[in-house]
């Protein structure tokens, strides 16, 4: 009877041990980035800027949403269609399909950063106020993170839900799903505007002003290693198929780089490099440059093509289906280039576009301007 009752004990052990550990596997499900057609700042983990959507093929404009100032950052959209824009205005937008308020929800201070969605719809943005806030679908704060410095970068969402974002303190934060603190990796300078990307591997990587580029562990943030680039990183690094990690710095120089922390190649334009290159399923990495380019290299650092604007461009291109290229300059005017490089479209603004494209699954493109304004371009 001992030994049954001794086995009865072990197999309601293990059951529960299956269903805790299965709760949590729901919980780290919820907390994930959203199944969603642009969750997160040039798309997804990796910021690869690359979506499985075929974007809009015609300067085809459908609306405009207005804000009160500048709209440095950049659009994502929910499962539904939603659209969740920041503004310098201070408020976070959330902007229906039609062009239409969801709700907006109101920060302390002006947001560069651009949000980020987790599965269960909670929407993560951060402030210049030093603050990253939670907010619910049903537009009520869920929770909010101080650091110790304004807040430029946008958030990234782990696989288990935590939350990766820089600051001015020059720190990387990883914050729980719950709002409570993790770890902080400090770097040698300020963590402008930078956005932490994951490998697939679970390695964090993102610039700083101190010149390097940092991988960092994301079980305790301990560094696995860093890079020294010629110059400060502001630009947000992005990684290849293969583990490359691939960014820009202020002396006008791309980097790849590979898992380890070797130099494979760099590519010189001699204009600073704000805009996060972003990469193609051919390994094609696409970027911006202050002299008014965008530039196609291949996956050997070989240039394969550039493409003239009228000015700077700081906006991080967006990909498409069919590889067509979506990005926004000074000039004031959005692009769509082709995958050789030729033009496929452009659309007058009027004003600059320093924020970076999003593709929705029905085809609408979404950028925002320093007019104020969220422009949509459809099918």
């Amino acid at each position: 009877m001992g030994r049954i009752w001794s086995r009865f004990v072990i197999l309601r052990f293990c059951l529960a041990g299956l269903v805790l550990a299965l709760s949590w596997g729901i919980e780290e499900l919820r907390a994930q980035a959203a199944d969603s057609p642009f969750p997160l700042f040039k798309h997804d983990l990796q910021h690869t800027g690359r979506s499985t959507y075929l974007g809009a093929q015609s300067a085809n404009f459908k609306w405009t949403y207005p804000t009160d100032d500048h709209i440095i950052s950049s659009p994502v959209v929910g499962k539904d269609g939603t659209v969740y824009i920041g503004s310098l205005d201070g408020n976070l937008y959330a902007v229906k399909p039609d062009g239409h308020t969801k709700w907006f929800f109101s920060t302390e201070s002006g947001i560069f950063s651009s949000p980020a969605i987790a599965r269960d719809g909670t929407v993560y943005i951060a402030s210049r106020s030093n603050l990253l806030v939670a907010i619910g679908d049903d537009m009520k704060e869920k929770w909010k993170f101080r650091t110790g410095g304004e807040i430029l970068s946008s958030p990234t969402i782990g696989p288990d839900g935590t939350v990766y974002v820089g600051s001015w303190d020059g720190k990387l934060y990883a914050v729980s799903s719950e709002g409570m603190h993790k770890w902080a990796y400090q770097t040698g300078d300020s963590i402008v505007i930078s956005s932490p990307a994951i490998a697939q591997d679970g390695t964090i990587y993102v610039g700083s002003r101190d010149r390097k580029l940092h991988a960092v562990d994301p079980a305790k943030g301990n560094q696995k290693w860093a890079f020294l680039a010629g110059d400060k990183v502001d630009s947000s690094p992005s990684v290849g198929s293969d583990g490359t990690v691939y960014f820009g710095s202020n002396n006008g120089v791309l980097y790849a780089v590979d898992p380890q922390g070797n130099l494979k190649w760099k590519y010189e334009t001699g204009s600073w490099i704000y805009s996060s290159p972003s990469v193609g399923a051919d390994n094609t990495v696409y970027f911006g440059a202050k002299d008014g380019k965008l530039y196609a290299l291949g996956a050997d650092g070989k240039l394969m093509w550039s493409f003239s604007t009228g000015d700077g461009i700081t906006s991080s291109p967006a990909i498409d289906a069919d590889g067509t290229v979506y990005v926004g300059s000074w000039d004031g005017k959005f692009y769509a280039i082709k995958p050789d490089g030729t033009l496929e479209w452009s659309y007058s603004i009027g004003a600059s576009i320093a924020s970076s494209p999003a593709i929705d699954a029905d085809g609408t493109v979404y950028v925002g301007s320093d007019d104020g304004n969220l422009y949509a371009f459809g099918r």
